[in-house]
């Protein structure tokens, strides 16, 4: 259970793309911060360092949760979690090869991580896909 809204917390998220056509980076992350909302960035692998440099320029406390949805809609989709510090991290996992959709926002600390693993692993980053796709059948 990921949490994109939570009574007292977040009441509203908003969805943008991680880039324009252009590649420039797109939403005014300044109102995304202090509106209070659940931001989903899609697409945003290649400029996490940024998306996370901006939010919190813009007044959100790197501690802020953090979860990114690998293969969201899929038999095979992986959660991670962290905080809006190890966000800049996501572009260096060579781990994660597919779609990612990243959640941060207030709410996503009422998750349950059970099933998902850190964000910033570092260990992750040095696994082949062969011993992931074993751990993957276990």
């Amino acid at each position: 259970d990921l949490p994109l809204t939570l009574r007292g917390i977040a009441s509203s998220m908003v969805l943008t793309t991680g880039h324009d056509l252009k590649g420039g980076s797109l939403p005014d992350w300044a109102k995304l911060a202090i509106s209070g909302a659940t931001v989903a960035v899609y697409m945003g692998r290649s400029n996490a360092a940024d998306v996370a440099t901006r939010l919190i320029e813009a007044g959100l406390s790197p501690d802020t949760a953090v979860a990114v949805a690998e293969n969201s809609s899929l038999p095979e989709r992986r959660l991670f979690h962290g905080t809006l510090a190890d966000l800049p991290s996501l572009q260096e996992r060579s781990d994660l090869t597919g779609p990612v959709m990243t959640i941060i926002g207030d709410a996503v600390a009422g998750a349950n991580f059970t099933r998902s693993g850190p964000l910033a692993d570092p260990l992750a980053r040095v696994q082949e896909p062969a011993a992931r796709n074993k751990e993957n059948a276990q």
